[in-house]
Order: structure tokens, then sequence, then C-alpha cells
């Protein structure tokens, strides 16, 4: 039997060595001048030193070359490419990073630029073309940038749309150099819209309002589709649809992707075929579809790179040259690298460009080795998810740490739907102009197939172990890629060889084995977490997620913006169904991951509802079935053995102490043990992002227990607490939800003093994980997921919190303390309100 074909990868080598390079230096701009010039001196020396043993051997040729000069080839190469990409992004590192805009960090400024993507009143996040900055009245620099605003939201209700300038107050978060833009501020205030696009940004545009004016009135998951499968515009895909997309691994089809530039040259090549038009004009007729629609859909990294992919394509078709996969993969990849570096560590880019080799690698051999026991064309269809989900699957595992156990199955089914909801959606694009009526009908039947596509979506993420949760660590990635190499190997082997039987009952055998770990390691968590806690604090990055226990009912305060961290908690504490929610505010680090436990909620208690996203919020919940109350203070209510009671906000019949939605409309919670209460009998007061001035009035308002078990920390940890609440309080156990090396600077080292003086035990989620209070008769314990970093070790542990309990009481303990000396006041943080949703980092963060 003829051995399959050789795959070349020449080319594909040095680029992957180069990308991997990049992904390292860019993040330490001091490192990629000095790579650059180690890999140029290596480059020189290999290429140099192969030259002259080729000359003494007598050869020129690469195929007649000794085993030595082709090293030397391969290494000489490698570096040079390395070389290539680390200089290029070397020399634009201050053109990247002005040092007069990087000297803003942490300061106001005005900033003035053209729009990258459309902004609404619900936009959470968009990227921005900076084109000046000033500070007061002075002008402090004119250039090209880029940043991401955060909570970009247009004045007056009106929109800022692709290429319109715009102006804004932000403030400009810490620069991370290894991001995929330059820098990010949080707006202030509201986007003031100025001069709209003209020429072809301003025909793009009106395409676009036409799409979406015809297809405004299409209805369900299939109108949400619609504009992403088309235009790559996913505004209107509501979040349960975009976390069913998400677990049945079908969230490529949310927006544009490489298959529609495929979809497109197909048509275009096919459509000139039927007209018989010349070869070469029918090339040429598809290189101008393709630079339309990417001028269409805006480039992102996915299009771009398989436009240029195709361009090559096309450029070798016109030569009359064979094509081969992986080189040109090898070539578009090497081409935006160099045009833009910063795409080496931009997630979409890598996922484009890992499925694009999965296919062009994997996807024949599978089918082949499947068409052994199937039908070949049931064979292909089942190779081609496979093969993209082989090789794209190590770097999902690092977003979100689970595995879509039906992934290929809700491939195989929707797969064929998304390319006719493209095709449609493009004549509708074509014909909305001129054409409404026509527009009309061809969009309502595009809409069978994208309502196709969410319904197997919403029909998988039902399926039992929809996903096949994965341990959150580096070596958990690394085994599952050894997994993907020793199975690649296989698929690739020759036919009935030993290699290929040998990979293949090694791969087999590595599944089952990381089956067995990760099970042994779920089944372990749990076990690990202590009996009779009371109190817990979920480690949801940077957010607020709190559990209160007792008496066999459950309150969880607050949800976190991390859906899989959320519902990994809950699993770890096994709390399947919530009896009380309470959603202290609507920022995104209090309410994001919300649908979390939306359906397993009986009663929710909610702060003052502001914005429409707030009431969106709201919305969801009570579809879900969930009793929800607008809390002030003097609302409360029993749990278990507990009492809780609302402190804050103030009524808002009291005009005079009310206060605007927001932070210091946060709801304050006391919860303290019952007459009578017999285990578990722990107090809480919970401040959720509360300003030193509402603590102020809250401590004026009275009602602030004294003496409490646990307080958790207000706004994470800012500087902007009062002290006087805090030592009224006097907690034992301070919680702190911080996310790990957040720029936000929390929790800072004025809070953690304070605490520090009162002598309460820290907790904080980027150091200790999750964790839980608990009390016995030895007294109050505290358990941390992981032990603090001093002990080095990742294990958990547990303490005993000084000054314990004699015995039950309620109110907390007889403990008592000396004051602690009064510390100088600290100005308070800066904070601007989050927009409310999942898609960004929560400005109110600052």
């Amino acid at each position: 039997m003829r051995p399959p074909a050789a795959i070349d990868v020449r080319l594909a080598v040095p680029v992957a060595v180069g990308w991997l390079a990049l992904v390292l230096a860019l993040p330490e701009p001091a490192a990629l001048g000095r790579t650059a010039l180690v890999a140029g001196v290596v480059a020189v020396a290999a290429l140099g030193g192969g030259a002259v043993l080729a000359r003494r051997r007598g050869t020129t040729r690469p195929s007649s070359a000794s085993a030595p000069v082709a090293a030397a080839a391969v290494v000489g190469l490698t570096a040079a490419v390395v070389a290539l990409l680390t200089a290029g992004a070397a020399a634009r590192h201050d053109a990247r990073w002005p040092p007069e805009l990087a000297a803003l960090e942490g300061r106001v400024a005005v900033v003035t630029g053209t729009a990258s993507e459309r902004m609404t009143g619900g936009t959470t996040a968009a990227e921005l073309v900076l084109e000046e900055a000033r500070v007061g009245d002075d002008l402090v620099w004119q250039g090209s940038s880029t940043m991401l605003l955060l909570g970009p939201r247009p004045a007056d209700g009106r929109v800022v749309e692709i290429d319109q300038h715009l102006t804004a107050r932000v403030s400009v978060l810490p620069v991370d150099h290894g991001a995929d833009v330059a820098f990010v501020g949080a707006v202030r205030g509201e986007v003031e819209p100025g001069a709209p696009p003209e020429g072809l940004a301003e025909a793009a545009n009106a395409v676009r309002g036409s799409f979406r004016e015809v297809t405004a009135t299409l209805p369900g998951d299939g109108g949400a589709l619609l504009p992403g499968l088309t235009l790559g515009d996913t505004t209107a895909v509501p979040d349960d649809l975009r976390e069913a997309m998400a677990t049945a691994s079908l969230t490529h089809l949310t927006a544009v992707s490489g298959s529609n530039c495929a979809v497109l040259v197909a048509l275009t090549m096919i459509v000139g075929g039927l007209l018989r038009v010349p070869r070469l004009a029918r090339l040429g007729a598809a290189v101008g579809v393709l630079l339309a629609f990417l001028v269409l859909v805006t480039p992102d990294a996915s299009i771009l790179r398989a436009t240029v992919m195709a361009l090559v394509v096309l450029a070798h078709l016109g030569a009359a040259r064979p094509v081969s996969g992986l080189p040109v993969v090898a070539v578009a990849v090497l081409g935006l690298l160099v045009a833009d570096p910063w795409l080496a560590r931009d997630v979409g880019f890598a996922l484009s460009v890992l499925a694009t080799t999965g296919l062009v690698v994997l996807a024949g051999p599978l089918a082949t080795l499947l068409g052994r026991v199937l039908p070949a064309p049931l064979a292909l269809v089942l190779a081609v998810p496979v093969a993209a989900q082989l090789a794209c699957q190590p770097v999902l595992l690092l977003l979100e740490p689970s595995i879509p156990v039906h992934g290929v199955t809700a491939n195989v089914l929707a797969e064929p739907a998304a390319p006719l909801a493209t095709v449609g959606g493009l004549v509708v694009c074509a014909t909305a102009g001129w054409a409404p009526g026509v527009a009309l009908a061809v969009a309502r039947v595009a809409w069978v197939p994208a309502t196709w596509v969410g319904a197997v979506a919403r029909s998988v993420e039902t399926w039992p172990l929809a996903r096949l949760p994965w341990p959150d660590a580096p070596a958990a990635a690394a085994a599952l890629v050894l997994v993907t190499a020793v199975a690649a190997g296989a698929v690739l082997g020759t036919r009935g060889g030993r290699a290929r039987a040998v990979l293949g009952a090694t791969s087999g055998l590595l599944v089952l084995t990381l089956l067995a770990v990760v099970a042994g390691a779920r089944t372990g968590e749990r076990a690990a977490v202590p009996d009779g806690w009371t109190v817990a604090q979920c480690d949801v990055g940077q957010g607020d997620a709190v559990l209160v226990r007792s008496a066999g009912a459950t309150a969880l305060v607050d949800v976190g913006d991390d859906a899989e961290a959320l519902a990994g908690c809950l699993r770890r504490f096994a709390v399947p169904h919530v009896d009380l929610l309470v959603l202290t505010h609507f920022d995104a680090d209090h309410v994001g991951a919300v649908d979390v436990v939306a359906a397993d909620v009986d009663r929710v208690v909610v702060g003052p509802v502001g914005r429409p996203a707030d009431a969106d919020v709201v919305e969801r919940l009570r579809r879900a079935g969930a009793k929800v109350l607008e809390a002030s203070a003097g609302v409360g209510g029993v749990l278990g053995d507990l009492s809780w009671t609302a402190l804050w906000p103030p009524p808002a019949s009291d005009r005079g102490a009310a206060v605007e939605p927001g932070n210091d409309a946060s709801v304050v919670t006391a919860w303290q043990p019952r007459v009578g209460c017999a285990t578990g009998c722990v107090s809480l007061l919970d401040l959720g992002d509360l300003g030193e001035a509402a603590q102020r009035r809250l401590l004026a308002a009275g009602g602030v227990p004294t003496g409490v078990d646990v307080v958790k920390v207000s706004h994470h940890g800012s500087a902007d607490q009062l002290d006087a609440l805090y030592e009224a309080a006097r907690p034992r156990v301070g919680l702190v939800g911080v996310g790990a090396d957040n720029t936000y600077g929390h929790p800072t080292e004025d809070a953690l003093g304070l605490l520090d003086g009162l002598g309460t035990e820290v907790v904080r989620t980027d150091h200790d994980g999750d964790a839980a209070v608990r009390l016995d008769d030895e007294g109050m314990h505290v358990w941390r997921e992981r032990l603090p970093a001093a002990a080095g070790a990742s294990a958990a542990s547990a303490t005993l919190v000084p000054a314990a309990l004699r015995a039950a009481a309620p109110g907390g303990g007889p403990w008592r303390r000396a004051r602690p000396a009064r510390r100088p006041r600290r100005r308070p943080s800066a904070s601007t309100r989050s927009p409310g949703t999942r898609s960004a980092p929560p400005p109110s963060c600052s």
C-alpha cells in the first residue's frame, strides 16, 4: 500500500518557533531586542556554516545535502524568522506605546479617535484607534495607537458607528505590554460622538444599517445569530445563548470566521464557471469579493488569517502552481505576525490558526482511518470537527478548564446549516438597500438555518455530561497536549505499521489515565472542603461570591463574573440549590455569573435598579421562577438558625437619604444567630462595594453590629474604607474577593493595614482560593483551599482563629481587644460604574 504523503513542515516549524518567541518576549519589551540580536547571530552562524559545509561537499541543492547541512539550514532559517519577528516588534514598541501616552497611566485624560466597533448604550467594551490625548487644555500626544474603552456609553442615547470619530474622558489603566491593544481606559461619563465616517467606511456602514433594519423583526435565536453569521455582529446574542454555544463547542459559529471566506471564494468560482468567465478573471473576482467582505465585516484575527491564506492560494492558482496546505498556513501566519507582532498573543488568532492546521494536517488521514468502518462521506463529516477539536482543545483548556464532550456531535449537526445562513445573510446585505422586500424574504429563509444552529446549541447544553471538568493547571493542559500529539501521530502513521499501533494504544491508555485522574481530583477537591462550614468565600477572580449556610438552608451574596469559577465553587461546597440570593448591586463583578444559579434560586434580594441592563438581570431571574424583592434598610428574614437584616441602602421614600444605584447603593446585610441557635452560629457583615462616604452614613444611621465574626471587606479591599466602621464591627475574619495580579492594586496596603491593626484574620481569594469559616467546640476555624505562600505548598489548610468563642452566642462572641491607634486618613479611590455585563472587566474595580 502506498504510504501517506509526507507533511511539508520546512516553513511551518520556523514560523511556529518564531511565534512562540513572540508570545514569550512581548510582555517584556527589553527582551525583544536581546532575542532579536541573539537569533540574528545564530542565523548568520548557522546559514554561513551550512554554506561552507555544502561547498566542501560539492553540493548546493537542499535535496542532496547531508544531514549536517540540512540541520544548519533548519536552524538558520528558524533563527532568522525569530530575529525578523522580534526585531520588528522591538522597532515598533515606542510607536505602539508612545512615552507621552504611557505617562498618563493612572491619570484622567480626554482622548479622541475613531471607533473600531459599533457602540450603543449596551456596549460594555469597544476598541478605539487613538489620534490624540489631552489633559486639561494641554495636548499631550498626537499620533496613532489603540485603546480598549470600558463602559463606552454614547451621549444622549446615540450610536457610534464603525470608523466614526468620538471623544471620551477616560481613566488610563495600567499598561500590559503583552496585550492585543496598547492601552485600556475606563470611560468616565459618556462618549461624545463626532464626525461620521466618509467614503468606503460610510458605504459599509450603510450596508450594515440596511441589514439591521431588515433583520430587526426576525424572532428568537435565529434573529440573534444571523447578524453574527453574516457580519460578525454578535451584540444581539443573549448571554444564555452565548453560554449554550460555548457548552456545545459552537462559539465559532456566533461570528464570522474563516469558513465564510471559503464559502465566498467557492461561490465566486462556481458562479464564474457557470457564466464561462475566464479562469484568471474568476480569480481576480474572488480577490475583489474577499477584500470587499473584509471591509464589510471589519477585520479580526480569524478573518485576517483566512483572507491572507485565501489570497496566497489564489495567487498559486493564478500561477498554475500546486498548493500545499501547511505551507500556505505558515506563509499567512508569518505575514500577519510581521505586519502585527501582537497578534501572537491573540487567543482568537491562535484558535483560528490551530483549527486550520488541524484541518489541513489531520482531516484527510483521519477521514481515511474512519473510512475503514464508516461510509466515506460520513467519515469526512466526522473527521473535520474532530481534527479541529484536537488541534484547538489545549488552548481552549486554558480559557475554560473543561472539555465539550458532545462538541463533535454538535458541530456535525450545526455546521451544514451555517453556510446556508451566511449566504442568505450576504444576499440580504446585497439587496437590503434597494430591494427591502426581497431582502426580507431572503432573511426569513436564512433565519431557518440560523435557528437550527441555536436549537442544536440549546439542546446539547441539556445533554448529560455536556462538559467534562478538567483541572485548571498548566500540568493538566500539558497532559492534554501530550495526548493530542500522540493521537495525531497515530492518525498520521502508516496503516498496519507498528508505530501506529503503539501510538494508538498509548493514546487510549493516556486518555483513560487522565479521565481517572480528573475523576479523582474532582472527588478529592470536594472531600477537602470541611463539614460544618457556615460562611464560605468563592474564588471567582476579581469579584464577590459569599455563601452562608444554616440548618440546611443556603444563601449566596453576589455571584461574581466568572460562570465556570462560580459553578465549580458551588460544586465543591455541595450547593445544588440557593434559598436566598442577594445581589448587592449590578456591577458585572457582582452579577455577571447570575445565569449559573438563576434556575436554582427561590428568593432574590437586589439593590436599586438603575440602567436597562440592571432591569434585564431582574427580569431574567423572574422568568426563571424566582421571587425578587428590591431591598432597603429594614428589610430582613430568616435563613435556618440565622436572621438577616438589610442595613443599607436607605428606603427610596426617604428622599433626603436616597442614593443613586451603584457602589454606594450596595445592599449591606448583617447576619446574626437567632435565639436558640445550636450549630454554625457565626455572624457576618457583608458590605458589598460601599465607599467611605456611604460607610460614614451607614455608621451614623446606627445598627452596625459590633464584634462580628466575619466581615466581607468592601470593594475588594480598595482604599475607599472608613476606619471607624471596621473599628465598630471589630471582625475576627475579613474576606477579600480579589483577582490574582489584578491591575487595580486590590487589596490596598491601607485596607490590609486597617484589618491588621484590628487583629483581623485576612482571607483573600488571590492567595487562598476558596475559603470557609466554621465553628466547633474548639472555636472558630478558617479553612483555605491553598496553603499560604510561605508554606511552599498548594494543599488546603485550616487555621484556628485567635480568641475563640467559649460558647455560641448571638451577635458574635465575648472577645475584647484594645482599640488601635488611628492612622492618617486616606484619600478614597476613584470608581467608575461597570456597564453590568460579562464581556469586559468591570471598571468599578478601579
